[in-house]
């Protein structure tokens, strides 16, 4: 009966800890994000290569189970490179409040969905050796839903994807433009729009540090 007794009490454990221990309340999240993609365009006598990377640091708080707010700053560099002389470089740096439930699925596998709300400052600008001087600058402003995946792998760390989002955006952006005919153009523009990610589209990876 003793040994019936601590085997229920040992499976228990064994199952909260495979099925709850990284989403009660109290918990805190440290999260790394990363986001890279390369596209490469070719044909008889051009190349366009374009290459996106984007980093974020985060922190999480679960005020109840299964329920995260978080605060994430972002940065990104974007280059664009073409085989006659265009060359473009776009820094962003931003931030965003957001947040998430968390919805078990199988073991230590959990689904989310939430909200978020954020700002990103970015600057395009042509490289030297381009043939024309070329800078723009970009404030926007989006909120919206998003959900993914995440797996708890052990009490100290998860594994995070967003696989599906959606957006409200409004943006202000000026460029500024001088070719070798020394024209100089300057263009200020406002727009809103909504805009949404399919599954599996621009899949990105966050890791958590659980404490």
């Amino acid at each position: 009966m003793k040994m019936k007794k601590q085997l229920l009490v040992t499976a228990m454990a064994v199952g909260i800890s495979l099925c709850g221990f990284a989403q009660t309340k109290g918990t805190n999240a440290l999260s790394f994000g990363i986001n890279s993609t390369t596209n490469k365009n070719t044909g008889a006598n051009y190349e366009n290569k374009y290459q996106n990377n984007s980093f974020s640091l985060g922190y999480g708080y679960f005020f109840k189970d299964n329920d995260k707010l978080g605060l994430d700053l972002t940065y990104g560099l974007n280059k664009y490179n073409t085989n006659d002389n265009v060359k473009q470089e776009q820094k962003s740096y931003g931030g965003n409040l957001s947040y998430q439930h968390y919805f078990p699925l199988v073991k230590t596998l959990f689904a989310y969905a939430g909200g978020r709300a954020g700002y990103t400052h970015s600057e395009n600008n042509n490289l030297p050796e381009s043939y024309s001087q070329y800078s723009s600058t970009s404030n926007q402003y989006n909120v919206g839903a998003y959900g993914g995946i995440t797996w708890f792998l052990s009490k100290r760390f998860a594994l995070e994807t967003s696989l599906l989002t959606a957006d409200i955006v409004y943006a202000k952006n000026e460029i500024n433009e001088t070719n070798n005919a020394n024209v100089i153009t300057k263009t200020e523009t406002t727009s809103f729009n909504l805009s949404s990610q399919g599954f599996i589209k621009n899949l990105g990876f966050k890791i958590y540090i659980l404490f």
